[in-house]
């Protein structure tokens, strides 16, 4: 059992738990999660232990089935899984774009464009792998506007999941979109420089179909 520090939330020891878990091989493909047999183990309630399995199927680590309850996913990520995880990052950045058209509180954007500026340069300098790292920093950066926890964790484990699981095809994805990306970034950082930003989801899109295209 692990040791719960005073402060921790019990949903997420139980999450980390889990996920420790099935990343070590000890819950493999398939394996059917079992709130009980978890709560005896954690010496916890079911309750956040239910949303810890819920946290875990959001993060694509679990997949719910009707009336039969959470097994442990397939780790490997094809295109068709990138792109399904992906539709996320799309939703959470027209929400972190609509934080910043609404202007709801003053919003600092002068990371953002310094990462985007980053990813540019790599490109530029055909520095592939560090280009794709910059881009997935943009991404994180971008949705952190958001200020929540949760959606941070999650991109954090995407990007996770994809250095580790995602097949060859995938990673070459963002590589292969690069000049696209990389022209539209230029366009974001006009568009976050004049406070305009009414234009920034336009923008993201183009990036997504860029990599879709290219992946099929």
């Amino acid at each position: 059992m692990p040791k719960i520090a005073k402060g921790d939330r019990l949903e997420s020891v139980a999450f980390e738990y889990i996920k420790n878990k099935i990343t070590t091989g000890e819950y493999p493909t398939g394996y059917r999660v079992v709130e009980a047999k978890l709560s005896q183990e954690l010496n916890m309630s079911r309750t956040p232990i239910r949303r810890a399995i819920i946290n875990l199927c959001h993060s694509g680590f679990l997949v719910h089935q009707y009336n039969r309850g959470a097994f442990v996913q397939n780790t490997e990520i094809n295109i068709t899984e990138f792109f399904s995880r992906m539709k996320l990052v799309e939703l959470l950045v027209y929400e972190s774009t609509e934080k910043l058209v609404l202007r709801e509180d003053y919003i600092v954007v002068d990371d953002i464009i310094n990462i985007a500026e980053k990813v540019i340069y790599y490109e530029k300098n055909r520095e592939y792998e560090l280009m794709r790292g910059a881009f997935e920093d943009f991404i994180s950066i971008f949705i952190g506007k958001l200020n929540n926890d949760y959606f941070n964790r999650v991109i954090q484990d995407l990007w996770n999941e994809v250095h580790d699981n995602a097949t060859n095809e995938v990673k070459l994805i963002v590589v292969s979109a690069s000049d696209r990306i990389s022209e539209e970034l230029s366009n974001m950082i006009e568009i976050l420089k004049s406070w305009n930003y009414t234009q920034l989801k336009e923008c993201f899109q183009h990036i997504m179909n860029a990599m879709i295209l290219i992946a099929f």
